[in-house]
């Protein structure tokens, strides 16, 4: 579907609209049909390749799908249009239960000591272990810093049930090199395939469909187990309430803070004309305690630069850039700055939520708290994430409807 690399498809919002807008003549019964097909690194030209924009919001989840439904009917588009809700989905979920998140990076933390220097460990991790598909997805997931979702879920299972290896430090593996990794997404997936998620249920890969789906070019018939039982189940936290909008004031000068979870900064809801100053936060290096990709590094960065730079080459007043500004120099920049308030675009349950608590924590003892923003998106739609999601899936119709994106 595309001749541009993933990095470039995605980098900008010009380019990943431009890109949009050229297939989605092909996201209805063409994707559908199609999508589940796995041909191997650099030629997955059956989906969109476009998760890293929808994962950064530097395309909205309402846009594609608004854009999908120019050419489709609700009906012929619909398994485009529920993969981007169980995007959806699984933040809302998370962020109903931020202790999931919190007991992940605890017992990954708790996994990384206890299997360092694990050869059984190190050499999955290098792609050695005999299995034929697993190493090839290793080599391509290092070197593309990209899975097809239908290999994310195979290798999750070969490396739970069939190499008995630490749920948690396969879905690290997958959060350090994954240009669309998501906290939410990442963990909540390795979770189910564990059978964490949902009580009794775990993934198995299947040599079967394997073959099928990669189109015959792996067959791991003698390799993976064919077996699963699921990990121990524990019930989740009951759902809490999502937070509510705080109220921005429109005619003083604001400093804005933006993280790599959202970066539609030019039509988001802030008082634009106000804004003075803008500090960006990169929290991509705190997706894991070891080292992260270079390349995922690199694209968060300049995705950053990319968006805030085009905010301020469009808007009409000075505003003072600083990139990837120290947290502990931010209430000196304020002041510097004469801003009477701090907003930021709401960051999910993850790394960047992790870095704007740590900032407001030393802002607010000067006067000036962090006011988050919520997207009506977010609010709207994360309440119907109390269960599972063929529950939350009833309510895509009433939210297509309410955004008017038919």
């Amino acid at each position: 579907m595309n001749v541009l690399s993933l990095r470039d498809l995605n980098l900008s919002r010009r380019a990943a609209l431009k890109h949009l807008n050229k297939i989605s003549p092909q996201l209805g019964t063409i994707y559908r049909d199609n999508r589940n097909f796995d041909k191997g690194p650099l030629n997955h030209d059956a989906v969109t390749k476009l998760s890293p924009s929808i994962r950064h919001r530097i395309l909205l989840e309402q846009e594609a799908i608004r854009i999908t439904l120019l050419s489709h009917s609700f009906h012929n588009a619909e398994k485009f249009i529920t993969e981007i809700f169980w995007h959806t989905y699984w933040k809302g979920w998370l962020e109903m239960r931020p202790t999931v998140w919190q007991d992940y990076k605890n017992q990954r933390d708790q996994d990384l000591i206890n299997w360092q220097n694990n050869v059984k460990l190190i050499k999955a991790l290098e792609g050695d272990t005999g299995i034929e598909c697993f190493n090839s997805w290793v080599k391509e997931l290092r070197e593309t810093n990209y899975l097809h979702n239908h290999a994310r879920m195979w290798f999750a299972s070969i490396w739970i049930f069939t190499l008995q290896l630490p749920w948690t430090l396969g879905a690290d593996f997958f959060l350090k090199h994954l240009l669309d990794g998501d906290p939410a997404s990442n963990t909540l997936s390795w979770r189910w395939v564990a059978g964490l998620q949902t009580r009794g249920k775990a993934y198995l890969a299947v040599a079967d469909n394997i073959r099928k789906f990669t189109l015959g070019r792996f067959n791991p018939e003698n390799d993976i187990i064919t077996t699963a039982q699921p990990l121990e189940w524990q019930e989740p936290p009951k759902p809490q309430r999502i937070l509510q909008n705080e109220d921005v004031k429109s005619n003083v000068p604001t400093l804005l803070i933006v993280t790599e979870d959202d970066l539609s900064i030019r039509d988001a809801p802030l008082p634009h004309s106000n804004i003075v100053g803008i500090i960006s936060l990169n929290s991509t290096k705190d997706r894991s305690i070891t080292e992260v990709s270079d390349s995922v590094l690199k694209f968060s960065a300049e995705a950053i630069d990319v968006s805030v730079t085009d905010y301020v080459r469009m808007n009409a007043t000075h505003i003072t850039y600083i990139s990837d500004g120290p947290i502990g120099e931010i209430p000196k920049i304020a002041h510097e700055l004469g801003v009477s308030q701090i907003v930021s675009l709401y960051s999910p349950v993850g790394p960047s939520q992790d870095t704007v608590g740590k900032v407001n924590a030393i802002t607010k003892k000067q006067g000036l708290p962090i006011i988050t923003i919520m997207r009506d998106w977010d609010t709207n739609c994360w309440p119907y994430a109390t269960k599972g999601f063929f529950k939350f899936k009833e309510a895509i119709p009433t939210i297509i409807k309410q955004f008017n994106l038919t």
